[in-house]
């Protein structure tokens, strides 16, 4: 099996850093394939723009949306762009690993779905939409590092809205609307609040999910 892991963190002392190395040494031990596209390592640029192709199509009016469509039928995607559609293509599972900002994913790996889930590659041209869509039969999940305790993730929390209902717009506007089959989030809370043991648990825990989804 071939595993992408898309690491969002710039501290590789980090905890999300530590969760990345659990994952990597849990797929390597059981002889699977693994890729980490480390995006600040990489110094990856989430902005989109000309610089994505190395030739822009002869249409009168530039779009976006229309010059990915371009580049992926005549091959024109930059070096970097490709190099990550590679990766995803030859992954089975995807892992997006990251801390939640603004109930959102960082402006890297917002950037990193922006330029690479190119139209034309991973939705559009001759591929669907959710059970039709390109990656339908791959898996893929989140896993994620909050600076809030759980607490605040429940209606009558902090924040007033469940952890549920503000990853919905990545986990089925994004990875499932290109057909990724979504598997439950891994979530560590106040992880920078919490304690060194309490920490090793997280990672222990981790461990038990992987192994639950992915050792049958």
């Amino acid at each position: 099996m071939n595993v992408l892991i898309v690491h969002a963190h710039e501290n590789p002392d980090s905890f999300s850093t530590a969760l990345c190395k659990t994952a990597v040494s849990f797929f390597e031990n059981k002889g699977d394939s693994v890729r980490v596209s480390d995006l600040y390592e990489m110094g990856f640029n989430p902005v989109g723009g000309k610089h994505d192709f190395k030739s822009l199509s002869e249409a009168t009016y530039y779009k976006y949306a229309m010059e990915q469509l371009y580049a992926y039928k005549e091959k024109e995607f930059s070096t970097d762009i490709q190099q990550q559609m590679d990766a995803v293509e030859q992954a089975d599972v995807l892992i997006l690993n990251f801390p939640l900002w603004w109930f959102g994913l960082p402006a890297i790996l917002k950037g990193w779905i922006d330029r690479v889930f190119a139209y034309g590659f991973a939705y559009g041209n001759d591929y669907g939409i959710y059970g039709e869509g390109r990656f339908k039969s791959k898996k893929a999940f989140l896993s994620i590092s909050t600076g809030s305790p759980a607490s605040f993730y429940e209606k009558e929390g902090m924040h007033k809205r469940e952890l549920s209902d503000i990853l919905r717009n990545i986990k089925e506007g994004i990875l499932g609307l290109v057909g990724y089959t979504v598997l439950p989030s891994f979530v560590t809370h106040a992880v920078s609040r919490i304690s060194k043991e309490e920490r090793i648990a997280y990672l222990e825990q981790y461990t038990t999910y992987l192994d639950q989804e992915f050792s049958h």
